[in-house]
């Protein structure tokens, strides 16, 4: 993917070539884990810092689509916290132009769990796709739990891409989150994309004014 204006919250790209016949790019190095191996082991900093990180990666992504490209490949693993807290959205391999209108493409992006119901089944997709996988992170992150129950990963997947699985809201979970943020990150996870925020601007609009961001 061609290099994009720098972002705080956004791995600096800086240059690729191609050296004894292997590609490589160069790209800024941050030190710390990634939001999977905190949510795994339980790290004692991602309670002061949740608030931080889902305003964070709205903002990042919202900068993403405002230069005409969607991820396609959001999860915990793709964002790093650094030793000091601040996230940072990784992995652009998947990356796409967005389209002017949803369009297929050959060849499926993502990670099944996160991949929108209109991605994973070949439909004709847009940057609504980055916004489901934000609402299916956020979710996990702020649960413990994903969106879609189920007794196996299969059964999990199933529901994901039934029309008629009625997703749990966060706060049967965790009755810290905001009704608000509730409300917002279920309607993230709509089936249809035409029933979800529309664009990112107006999602990190309404999490800036439920978190009371300035």
């Amino acid at each position: 993917m061609e290099a994009m204006p720098n972002h705080p919250n956004i791995v600096q790209f800086y240059s690729m070539g191609k050296e004894s016949g292997r590609e490589y790019a160069v790209i800024e190095y941050i030190e710390g884990p990634c939001l999977r191996e905190m949510m795994v082991r339980k790290d004692p900093r991602l309670e002061a810092i949740l608030s931080d990180i889902v305003v964070e990666m709205a903002g990042a992504i919202e900068h993403v689509h405002d230069n005409r490209f969607m991820h396609l490949d959001i999860k915990p693993e793709n964002i790093i916290v650094s030793r000091g807290g601040k996230s940072y959205l990784c992995d652009f391999d998947t990356a796409h132009r967005i389209p002017d209108r949803p369009s297929k493409i050959e060849k499926k992006s993502g990670t099944p769990f996160y991949m929108s119901p209109e991605l994973t089944n070949g439909w004709a997709f847009d940057h609504r796709a980055d916004i489901y996988a934000f609402g299916v992170t956020v979710y996990e992150l702020l649960t413990g739990v994903k969106p879609f129950e189920g007794q196996t990963q299969k059964a999990m997947l199933a529901n994901q891409l039934n029309q008629r699985y009625r997703i749990r809201e966060l706060r049967n979970f965790n009755t810290n989150i905001p009704i608000k943020l509730d409300e917002l990150i279920i309607k993230c996870l709509d089936f249809i994309p035409e029933k979800r925020p529309p664009n990112m601007t107006i999602l990190v609009r309404e999490i800036h004014r439920i978190m009371g961001v300035r």
